[in-house]
């Protein structure tokens, strides 16, 4: 009889995996890039029943801590500084590190002797896909793992990526927060959007031997934190207190903790069973998201102008009457409305093709880069007598180098042609304006003392470090003449659209809004169906797939 149920447990996981890869191959289909991988990982994980316990929360939090612990043995970096781009998988079974590269397949390391190299791995999130550590004699087995997120208060797009995109392979999410910052509102956010989205999670409010019981009981402490996630509507599935730092602490729940992850583990099929269906179903929901995302600045454009745009005689909100008068005022201003906006589009190529070609940095600059951040480490310090006052000094010569350097590169490699680039342009659509003129050449950038510093990144300094550093000021001097740059095209477009307006008569400006307006219908009533035809295709699949199983 026991064989039997088993039997009929893996034939259910076998055809739920199934459906998933019939809603990954529907999605494709819809030319959707992302979904579909996430569904074949999720028919995966489901043919195995495989369990996945995520930690998540701030880089202090001390999730690495809470794993190596309850691991007992020390697989991750338990430092605070952020040291992962990636997921990081920890599962039971046979001893083995494997890092899965976009470019070199699978790359594996012994987890005993060779997890510096595996750590540097998981810094790197452009080519490392994820990135698994088995290791036997732990809480886990082969068919439940542990997965380390970055941190979600990293800046690093990358980190955020790839604990967003873990999210729907988590079956249970375990949400740590340091005592002294689980007020944080970005803990608010987090944690509802994981309930929203149906996943158990489990509170850790982690280091409590911060606490201070003479400035607020425990027990009143632990009122305000049930209360604050009350007030954001959320209910966890369990909050726990804990102290790794100190163990025999009175309010150390660490043990119930861990009792709590072995049950969950126990009941690992019924938990799988439920939070695959509602990561699917979830999924469904993100591809819907991915087909509007396809279009979506242009959605919310058009949105925001059939609310805010208004026509005398036309309801803005009626298909029919605003094609029927844009139909009656187009011919004659078409024409013109072209040339504005192909003289932007002109404008702006010839301002990114200036600024792509202006070289800022050289082998000097390097040099004088080099020397300066030098001088911005801990501890720089020139001789004995009277160190104080010469370190300064030889701060400051070395960051008025560096600021000669690149203001001489801008002087002579961009901010002339800047002028001339953009002094010239009313006269190639026959506009005079010597207001103009003047401003373009008035224009002043400043490279600062504070530009140079804001610039600067914690990290080792060496040769690729300081052409970044180099890099990055750069783009960002670069970045600047773009924004004045495309006020200034802004000013030619605005004259030419002035020029249209009087040469096209009173219907100029009516028929710019009514095709805006026009637009916006179709493109809504084209989302608007596709958007639910696929989705009720989607759904219909995982219906089917339900009765099955």
């Amino acid at each position: 009889m026991l064989n039997s149920q088993v039997l009929v447990r893996e034939t259910d996981f076998s055809r739920l995996a199934h459906t998933w890869e019939q809603l990954a191959e529907q999605m494709k289909e819809q030319g959707d890039k992302t979904t579909p991988a996430k569904l074949l990982q999720l028919a995966d994980k489901t043919k195995r029943a495989e369990l996945n316990i995520a930690f998540c929360g701030h880089f202090s939090a001390g999730k690495s801590t809470m794993i190596n612990t309850l691991l007992g043995v020390k697989l991750l970096p338990s430092n605070p500084i952020p040291t992962s781009a990636n997921v990081v998988k920890i599962r039971g079974g046979e001893k083995a590190a494997r890092v899965y590269t976009n470019a070199n397949g699978v790359i594996t390391f012994d987890p005993d002797t060779e997890m510096e190299k595996l750590k540097q791995f998981a810094v790197d999130g452009d080519t490392v896909e994820s990135v698994e550590v088995s290791y036997p004699g732990t809480f886990l087995d082969e068919y439940s793992s542990l997965l380390d997120t970055p941190g979600i208060d990293s800046t690093d797009a990358a980190h955020k990526i790839a604990t967003e995109s873990a999210l729907h392979l988590a079956d249970v999410v375990i949400y740590m927060m340091d005592y002294n910052h689980v007020q944080a509102e970005e803990n608010f956010n987090f944690t509802k959007t994981l309930k929203d989205r149906g996943k158990p999670v489990y509170l850790v409010v982690n280091m409590i031997d911060k606490h201070l019981d003479f400035e607020l009981d425990f027990d009143s402490y632990k009122e305000s934190v049930e209360e604050a996630f009350a007030t954001w509507n959320i209910k966890p599935d369990g909050i726990y207190y804990t102290s790794l730092a100190e163990p025999d602490h009175l309010e150390n729940q660490y043990e119930e903790f861990r009792l709590m992850l072995g049950k969950l583990i126990k009941d690992r099929e019924e938990l799988v069973a439920e939070s695959v269906r509602s990561a699917a179903a979830h999924l469904i929901d993100e591809h819907i998201q991915v087909l509007k995302a396809s279009q979506a600045s242009s959605r919310q454009e058009l949105e925001s102008k059939l609310d805010s745009m208004e026509v005398a005689g036309v309801d803005s909100r009626s298909a029919q009457e605003v094609a029927a008068a844009l139909q009656e005022a187009q011919s004659h201003v078409k024409a013109l409305e072209n040339r504005s906006q192909e003289a932007r589009r002109q404008m702006e190529k010839d301002l990114g093709v200036l600024l792509d070609n202006a070289r800022l940095t050289y082998y000097s600059t390097n040099e004088a880069a080099e020397s300066y951040l030098e001088s911005r480490k801990p501890g720089f310090k020139l001789g004995f007598l009277f160190a104080g006052k010469k370190t300064e000094e030889e701060r400051t010569r070395r960051e008025e180098v560096l600021l000669a350097e690149f203001r001489e590169k801008v002087a002579g490699n961009l901010d002339f042609h800047f002028k001339e680039l953009m002094g010239k342009q009313p006269q190639v659509y026959d506009i005079r304006d010597d207001e103009y003129h003047a401003r373009v050449h008035a224009t002043k950038i400043e490279i600062t003392s504070e530009f140079l510093a804001k610039h600067i990144k914690d990290g080792a300094q060496s040769r690729e470090y300081v052409m970044n550093y180099c890099n990055d000021i750069s783009a960002g001097i670069k970045l600047e003449y773009r924004r004045v740059g495309l006020a200034f095209i802004e000013q030619v477009v605005a004259r030419l659209e002035e020029q249209a307006r009087s040469e096209g008569a009173a219907g100029h400006e009516k028929l710019a809004v009514l095709r805006e307006l026009a637009d916006v219908h179709q493109k809504l009533a084209d989302f608007a169906a596709g958007e639910e035809a696929a989705k009720e295709r989607l759904q219909a699949i995982m219906r089917e797939g339900d009765k099955e199983s």
